[in-house]
């Protein structure tokens, strides 16, 4: 039943016995372990190659007084021993079959089969959301807000990310986790393309615009893979004269409000650690400027009753 699950995927199938000479060193050159020898915990973890699948079933029924029947059912391995090493292993049966075990077995590659087909390498399967141009063209502000962007979630599946390599920040923007570069190291590079150095036209048209709109073309238009990176706008763009940095026009990153504001919250975070750090030193320097050494040590250490006491709140700070 092995040979029939493994052979159509072009598999290389050892089959063993409980007989079979240097069997730990078979086992140990498996990536895939089909065991059902009934002969408790036969194969020791020892034996297994880390990171391996481990199919565990056969039965057998073993002595032990701390059961009521006087027995209890174990595998053909050491299970305590082998989960410390495998990548996957199935429990103790407890009582299914070999054929229960087969058809999941081959349950578990039609599973994977059609969940991988969504991640194949070549072009990606986008819908892509159409605009809604007008004449004249609308300011900024009223071109984003007229268009609902995609959900982030389902752009990420378009495009072949893991659920787990993205972390959603609601649902039109996420982080792509550097777990990808594992998931995409086989696949071919593509080609780099750098926007810099333009000088702004009377209309606006810079870096931005250009990116995006070279994304836009080559994407939507020409139908391959492509996406753009621009940096995250600074305050003082986004509350200068250009009044952002998102794009203009209709080649643009939407929303613009939050793309130029706060995106996932991360410039926030800075600065509320660059005021953290000027407070604390702004503080520091005004008390020291202010006052004597002599006044800064009676803060600390006050005299009561004529005796000089590490004060309660600063015991809890500095400790004992």
């Amino acid at each position: 039943m092995t040979c029939f699950c493994a052979m159509p995927l072009h598999a290389t199938v050892t089959t063993c016995h409980s007989k079979t000479a240097n069997l730990d060193e078979e086992i140990s050159k498996g990536d895939i372990l089909v065991v059902a020898t009934c002969q408790p915990e036969m194969a020791k973890g020892e034996w297994i190659k880390p990171g391996v699948i481990f199919i565990n079933y056969g039965i057998s029924y073993v002595p032990d007084d701390t059961k009521p029947s006087g027995g209890k059912i174990v595998g053909d391995v050491a299970y305590s021993e082998a989960k410390e090493r495998v990548g996957f292993i199935t429990p103790v049966p407890d009582g299914v079959g070999p054929m229960t075990m087969a058809m999941l077995m081959q349950s578990t590659v039609e599973s994977a089969k059609c969940f991988l087909k969504k991640f194949k390498p070549g072009k990606w399967p986008i819908q892509y959301t159409k605009l809604n141009l007008k004449t004249p063209v609308p300011s900024d502000i009223d071109v984003s807000r007229s268009h609902k962007p995609k959900p982030i979630g389902d752009l990420a599946q378009e495009i072949g990310l893991f659920s787990e390599e993205v972390k959603l920040h609601g649902e039109t923007k996420a982080k792509v986790l550097l777990s990808v570069l594992k998931h995409l190291k086989l696949q071919p590079y593509g080609r780099y393309m750098v926007v810099t150095g333009i000088t702004p036209t009377p209309l606006g048209e810079g870096e931005s615009t250009t990116t995006i709109g070279l994304m836009q073309a080559i994407g939507a238009h020409l139908h391959q893979n492509v996406f753009a990176c621009v940096q995250q706008p600074s305050q003082g763009p986004t509350f200068g004269i250009k009044g952002g940095a998102a794009g203009g026009g209709y080649s643009k990153v939407i929303p613009m409000e939050e793309f130029n504001l706060h995106l996932t919250g991360d410039i926030h975070i800075i600065t509320a650690a660059n005021n953290l750090v000027a407070a604390a030193i702004d503080a520091g320097i005004f008390h020291e400027l202010t006052q004597t050494d002599k006044a800064l040590f009676n803060h600390l250490v006050p005299s009561v009753n004529g005796v000089e006491k590490l004060s309660d709140i600063k015991s809890k700070g500095y400790g004992d």
